[in-house]
């Protein structure tokens, strides 16, 4: 599997700001091809940070709601990795059993058969392992989505990462309010190495060199979502 690195650079300015309004950076990715509504990983910058990651994940459900803040507490999860294109059942018993039945390829997907009537959903998603600047953070969730008891998901992961400013989000939890331009980064292919620089005029990442854009690398920006 491919392991994707991503270097971010900050100047001292930068930091002391950061430290003054108990600002993050928020590394997220996208849930079904929307915006991210799960804050990945957290992390409180250093001149260089250094974050690594294999595109490998897990499955988990928890009994949390989708609410703005709320942290994921998995009730359950598969092994790490779990196996794309073959069913996961979260049985009677509460625990995650399979691989099974093959499924559709480049998704990972889930039977809910856990039964905690008279809710009757549970959220259900992905799981993936980083390490950032030397520590490890073993199962943060990267997606999230309600699923019903006796109901299916499928779920395709992504290779993008959204990167932002954010003050008052820890990582594992859902987040709905974006206050700060979002910088889009898309892995994949030739591109497993992105390194990036912040500019405090744009409040955005960008390229720590100007080669970078000559090897390949794609970057979009997203308006706040307040």
């Amino acid at each position: 599997m491919p392991t994707y690195t991503l270097r971010t650079a900050f100047t001292q300015q930068d930091l002391e700001r950061f430290y003054a309004t108990g600002t993050n950076i928020v590394v997220a990715k996208p849930n079904g091809g929307g915006a991210p509504n799960v804050a990945w990983i957290v992390f409180r910058p250093l001149i260089d940070n250094s974050m690594t990651w294999t595109d490998e994940y897990g499955i988990y459900a928890s009994n949390t709601d989708l609410i703005a803040g709320a942290v994921l507490s998995q009730m359950s999860k598969t092994g790490y990795p779990a196996e794309p294109a073959k069913m996961y059942e979260l049985a009677p018993a509460g625990a995650f059993v399979g691989p099974g039945s093959n499924t559709p390829a480049g998704s990972y997907t889930a039977l809910n058969s856990y039964d905690n009537l008279p809710k009757g959903y549970l959220t259900f998603g992905l799981y993936q392992r980083a390490e950032v600047n030397g520590s490890r953070v073993d199962a943060n969730a990267v997606s999230a989505a309600p699923v019903l008891y006796g109901s299916t998901a499928q779920i395709t992961p992504f290779t993008t990462v959204y990167l932002w400013t954010q003050s008052s989000v820890v990582g594992n939890s859902v987040i709905t309010t974006v206050t700060s331009e979002q910088t889009i980064v898309t892995f994949g292919g030739s591109v497993t190495q992105v390194s990036l620089r912040y500019d405090a005029t744009t409040g955005k990442f960008v390229p720590a060199s100007p080669a970078a854009m000559e090897e390949g690398l794609a970057l979009d920006y997203k308006d706040p979502s307040l």
